[in-house]
């Protein structure tokens, strides 16, 4: 489900401390001051539990328990191996934190939970925190919630819920100052899958966290790029799909920046018994790494689709459809500052199909985006 309400963060700290007060009053403080809407308090217990409420219906907690919080919570994490690449003494931190602060943000007095949310499904009512900004506000006021807390008493650990991630806290501060969604939002679960023919390790990253903003996750099949570089492309995708004037990239399209210094395929893959629906990303051609597929297309055979040749087109009607399909593709684009690209698979005309087969066109899109 995209935009979930509870966006909660867990501070894991190696000794008892005192400052809840202090954080809930920074907040509150930091947030009139540069948003203009304040925050009334409705339930506090002095140093252990605080309860705001205002800055557009936001409900805030925060609590500190002086105690290791429960193990469990922490196993689906620990499993990941992108936690022992971040922190690979994250297990010994877990073991000697002593004592924990729970933040937690959502829109709304109405509290979620399956039972809760089921019946207002059923009624046909959508709560008003269900959008991509309130999502991202509510992201905000967590990560600032966290950080406040980090700044007076480092953390040893942190762990952020939505993404289902544990970060060292000297690691957190600069992931929680990103904007989103970044590396703190959406969780790469890597997975091997051998090597490639002259012995490069495969990885592949299937997403979660993704869902959340497009309300589907995220696969890259094992691949002998670098996981980092497929990771940040998952980002550059999903900030396309988020920015204003934002859209997901069509399927079986193309999209990279507009140096052409890498180009993916995108695919929308549809659920099946054993899965649910994904969007995957295939690298075609990533320049840093020496890396070009076979099925890139280079760029010298880019042409302009409101010139398109006519040894490259179809017949009517298929060409006016076609056409109209470029003009909507290229409106997205540049909606968003990037451009619309046509390129041929293959620069001579294609050569006439069988009588039994439909009529065929030799052509890849690409969607290029500035950078910076």
């Amino acid at each position: 489900m995209p935009f979930p309400n509870d966006i909660q963060s867990a501070l894991l700290f190696d000794h008892p401390v005192t400052h809840l007060e202090a954080v809930m009053r920074s907040f509150v403080n930091i947030e009139t001051a540069r948003t203009g809407v304040g925050y009334n308090l409705v339930e506090a217990k002095p140093g252990v539990f605080y309860r705001l409420y205002g800055g557009g219906e936001l409900m805030v907690t925060l609590e500190y328990i002086a105690g290791p919080a429960k193990a469990e919570v922490f196993q689906p994490a620990m499993s990941s191996a992108i936690t022992r690449i971040y922190c690979p003494d994250m297990g010994e931190r877990l073991m000697r934190h002593k004592s924990h602060i729970l933040i937690g943000v959502a829109d709304g007095v109405i509290p979620s939970t399956p039972d809760i949310d089921r019946m207002l499904s059923q009624i046909g009512y959508q709560k008003p925190g269900m959008t991509l900004p309130k999502f991202l506000r509510r992201l905000e006021v967590c990560a600032l919630l966290s950080r406040l807390a980090m700044d007076e008493v480092p953390a040893s650990a942190v762990h952020w819920t939505q993404s289902d991630q544990l970060f060292p806290g000297e690691m957190f501060d600069a992931l929680a100052a990103g904007s989103a969604p970044g590396m703190l939002h959406i969780h790469p679960y890597l997975y091997g899958g051998g090597e490639s023919p002259d012995g490069k390790p495969l990885a592949g990253i299937r997403t979660f966290g993704a869902a959340h903003f497009i309300d589907r996750e995220i696969r890259v099949e094992p691949h002998e790029l670098p996981w980092m570089a497929n990771f940040e492309t998952i980002l550059a995708f999903l900030r396309v799909a988020t920015t204003q004037n934002g859209y997901i990239i069509p399927d079986n399209d193309t999209f990279g920046p507009e140096d052409h210094s890498l180009s993916y395929r995108v695919r929308h893959i549809a659920a099946t018994a054993d899965d649910v629906a994904l969007y995957e990303l295939e690298p075609l051609l990533y320049r840093e790494h020496g890396y070009q597929s076979p099925h890139y297309v280079p760029r010298e055979r880019t042409f302009d689709d409101r010139t398109a040749p006519d040894e490259l087109m179809p017949g009517e009607p298929e060409r006016q459809e076609l056409l109209d399909e470029w003009q909507e593709k290229r409106a997205m684009a540049e909606g968003i500052g990037g451009r619309f690209e046509v390129r041929s698979r293959n620069p001579q005309p294609p050569a006439p199909p069988p009588p039994s087969q439909p009529t065929g066109f030799g052509v890849r899109r690409m969607f290029g985006r500035k950078t910076g």
